[in-house]
């Protein structure tokens, strides 16, 4: 189940990002505010926003649209995630239509739009690791010049449970097994157990939820499976083993140590 979100363009003390001042690319959250007196005035106009999952399955990419519907184009917008109410990153941006992503030191970093005045712009999401709970996604949007509306939203999604082991009587019939050996240097051999046939997808991901490596994206008949993950040009650090079938998934943390 997805959001929708559609909101009505009508406050004035928003953080709102401008091509030209780089300082204000901050998307609001923990950084503060840019308000009206930078930019951004009350007037009509609605925007819809569509993507954001009412709940996210950990290290999974999720599609954003932003979209104008009344009053002016967008001018441009800005967005980050959180860990909760904290200035945590959760979370990772990745640039698509009428888009671009943003790092400013001391201020946020996100996604924004790559150009103005256009109707809508796209963005994706990758969902950040397990245990991280609850995400506050933060979007500001600028309609028409610099004196034009201004709005900001903020929208929750909580973290999926799905992963949780289905039993009977007792004995597991979809889990991923921790690799061993774990820490590993420079290979390691995962094993993971299918109750059905289906399509199954056993990627890894850094701690940013980047996928640096796909070992199993296949359709797989039921029974117990070993894949080896040769990290040998990776760096030393933390990673993370996502199992996805059949609407289940469950992760494992790996440690690469040189």
């Amino acid at each position: 189940m997805k959001k929708i979100i559609i909101f009505f363009i009508v406050i004035a003390s928003i953080v709102v990002a401008h091509p030209t001042y780089t300082a204000y690319s901050g998307a609001p959250g923990s950084k503060g505010t840019c308000a009206s007196s930078c930019h951004g005035s009350p007037a009509g106009g609605t925007m819809i926003m569509t993507g954001i999952p009412v709940t996210y399955v950990p290290l999974t990419t999720y599609t954003i649209t932003v979209k104008h519907s009344t009053g002016y184009t967008i001018s441009n917008f800005n967005a980050s995630s959180r860990k909760g109410a904290t200035s945590v990153v959760a979370g990772t941006f990745i640039a698509s239509t009428n888009s671009e992503l943003y790092s400013v030191a001391n201020y946020e970093n996100g996604v924004r739009a790559s150009v103005n005045n256009v109707d809508s712009a796209v963005f994706k999401w990758i969902a950040p690791i397990a245990g991280t709970g609850e995400v506050k996604i933060y979007l500001g949007i600028l309609q028409g010049s610099k004196s034009g509306a201004t709005a900001k939203l903020v929208v929750s999604t909580t973290e999926s449970v799905a992963g949780v082991v289905e039993t009977k009587n007792g004995v597991e019939l979809f889990e991923l097994q921790q690799n061993y050996p774990n820490p590993f240097n420079p290979a390691t051999m995962i094993g993971y157990q299918l109750s059905v046939t289906g399509h199954v997808s056993l990627k890894v991901f850094d701690v940013l939820g980047n996928e640096v490596a796909t070992l199993v994206n296949e359709k797989k008949d039921a029974g117990n499976y070993s894949v080896k993950f040769d990290g040998s040009k990776l760096s030393s650090g933390i990673y993370f083993a996502k199992l996805t079938s059949e609407g289940k998934f469950q992760i494992r943390k790996l440690m690469l140590m040189k």
